[in-house]
C-alpha cells in the first residue's frame, strides 16, 4: 500500500466509523429514551428501524443516478446531510422530531457506505483490494467497540443528547479529512452511457454474475446478523450477564480483536485467494454461531471467548466477501450496483431480525426460547453463501487510471 492509498483508506474507515457509530449508540439507549419520551418498546423499535427503512429507500433511489457523478462529490454531499441529521437528532425536542431526524439521517448515511465501497473498488487495485477492505472493516469493528459503551456511559452521565453530539463533532473533523484526502473519482463517467434510468436493473437481470453477487451478499449478511439482534437479551436473561458491565467487556474485547484481525485477514486474502479465506472463515464461524445460541455455561470468560471468536471469524468473512462483491461489476456500473447491494443488505438485516423475532419468545421469567434455531439458520445461510460465492467471478478485465497514484491499473 502506498502512503496516499493508506491515507484514503483510513479516511474512508473513519467515515464508515461515524455512520456505523451513529447507528450503534441507539441500541443501549432504550431505557433512557423510553423513560424520557414516555414511549413503549414498540415505539423505540420504530425509532431504531426508521433509520434502516430510510437507508433502504435512499439506496434504491441512488441506483438511478449515483454513477453519473464524481464519487467524491457524492460522498461529501451525503456526509454533510448525515451530519446535519445527526445534529438534528442531538437537539430533537420531541419523539416525533427525533423520528423525523432519524429518517433524514438514514436517507444520507445509508447510501454513504455503498459510495465508500465504490471508491475503494475504483481506486484500490484488484490485487490489493482485500487489504483495503480489511482497513475499511476496521472502522466497522471500532464502531462496534465504541457504540454500546458510549451510548450507555454518555446517556446516563449526561443525557441522551450527548452521544449524538459526540458523533456529529467527530464527523466535522472527518469531513475536513475527506475533503483533503479523498481524490476526485470520475473515470467511471467516461464512455457511452445508456439514457434509460433502468439500465442498471436491465444489466443485472441479464448478467448471472451480478445476480450471484447479490445472492451471495444476502446469504453472508443474513448469516452474520442472524443472532446479533437478540444476543444481548439472551446473555442478560439466560446467562445472567449484566447490561452495564459484562456486555460492555464483550463488545470491547470482540471489537478490538476484530479491528486488529480485519487488515490481517485482508492481506492473507489477497495472497491466498478471497474465496479460500472465505471458505475457512465460514466453517470456523459455525463454531461460535452454534456455541453462542446453545451456550449453557454461566462461566463469564468462556462466553467472552466464544463471543470474541464470533466477532473475529464471522465478522472477518465480510472482508473477502466485500472484496469479491466490489469486483463483480465494472467501474461504470459500480456505484449503482453497490447502492443496490446496500439496499438488499438493509432489507436482509430487517428480515433476519423479523424472522428471529417470530421464532424466539420470552417466558414469564424473561428467558429466551428457540434461540438455537436462529443460530442453525445462520449456519445454513453461511453454507449457502459459499455456494453462491463459488459462482461469482471478477468482472472482465478493464484498465482505469488510479486517481491516487495517477497510473494505469488492472481492474481484474
Amino acid at each position: 500500500m502506498t502512503r496516499k492509498e493508506l491515507l484514503l483508506l483510513f479516511t474512508l474507515a473513519f467515515v464508515q466509523f461515524t455512520h456505523i457509530l451513529d447507528n450503534m449508540i441507539m441500541m443501549p439507549m432504550a431505557p433512557t429514551l423510553k423513560k424520557t419520551m414516555d414511549i413503549t418498546t414498540q415505539g423505540f423499535g420504530f425509532l431504531v428501524s426508521s433509520y434502516g427503512i430510510a437507508a433502504f429507500v435512499s439506496a434504491i433511489a441512488a441506483t438511478f443516478f449515483v454513477d453519473r457523478f464524481d464519487r467524491k462529490k457524492v460522498l461529501m454531499f451525503l456526509y454533510v446531510g448525515f451530519l446535519a441529521g445527526t445534529f438534528s437528532c442531538a437537539f430533537a425536542p420531541t419523539y416525533e422530531f427525533l423520528i423525523a431526524a432519524r429518517i433524514f439521517t438514514g436517507l444520507f448515511g445509508g447510501v454513504a457506505g455503498s459510495v465508500i465501497l465504490s471508491i475503494v473498488g475504483d481506486v484500490i487495485p484488484f490485487e490489493k483490494r482485500a487489504r483495503g477492505m480489511g482497513i475499511l472493516m476496521s472502522g466497522f469493528a471500532l464502531a462496534s467497540v465504541a457504540g454500546v459503551p458510549l451510548g450507555i456511559y454518555l446517556s446516563e452521565k449526561y443525557s441522551w443528547h450527548a452521544p449524538f453530539l459526540l458523533v456529529a463533532f467527530i464527523g466535522l473533523f472527518v469531513l475536513v479529512a475527506a475533503y483533503i484526502f479523498v481524490p476526485n473519482v470520475t473515470n467511471h463517467m467516461k464512455g457511452p452511457r445508456s439514457k434509460s434510468p433502468f439500465s442498471l436493473y436491465k444489466q443485472v437481470l441479464s448478467d448471472r454474475n451480478l445476480v450471484w453477487g447479490l445472492l451471495f451478499s444476502i446469504c453472508i449478511v443474513y448469516s452474520h446478523f442472524s443472532i446479533i439482534p437478540y444476543i444481548s437479551d439472551y446473555l442478560v436473561n439466560n446467562q445472567g450477564f449484566s447490561m452495564k458491565g459484562d456486555l460492555i467487556y464483550m463488545y470491547i474485547i470482540g471489537g478490538v480483536l476484530s479491528s486488529i484481525c480485519a487488515p490481517i485477514i485482508g492481506k492473507i486474502a489477497d495472497k491466498r485467494g478471497r474465496y479460500k479465506v472465505l471458505f475457512v472463515l465460514s466453517f470456523l464461524s459455525c463454531i461460535p454461531l452454534y456455541a453462542i445460541s446453545n451456550f449453557s455455561s454461566t462461566y463469564f470468560w468462556a462466553m467472552i471467548g466464544v463471543a470474541a471468536t464470533f466477532f473475529v471469524f464471522s465478522g472477518g468473512r465480510m472482508v473477502p466477501a466485500q472484496a469479491m462483491i466490489t469486483s463483480v461489476v465494472t467501474p461504470h456500473l459500480r456505484g449503482g450496483y453497490m447502492s443496490l447491494n446496500s439496499a438488499v443488505q438493509q432489507l436482509t438485516v430487517g428480515l433476519s431480525t423479523l424472522i428471529g423475532g417470530l421464532l424466539i419468545y420470552n417466558d414469564e421469567a424473561k428467558k429466551l426460547h428457540n434461540y438455537p434455531y436462529v443460530g442453525y439458520i445462520g449456519i445454513a445461510f453461511g453454507m449457502l453463501a459459499l455456494v453462491c460465492g463459488k459462482y461469482i467471478k471478477p468482472a472482465p478485465s478493464t484498465h482505469h487510471v488510479n486517481p491516487v497514484n495517477k497510473e494505469v491499473k488492472e481492474e481484474a
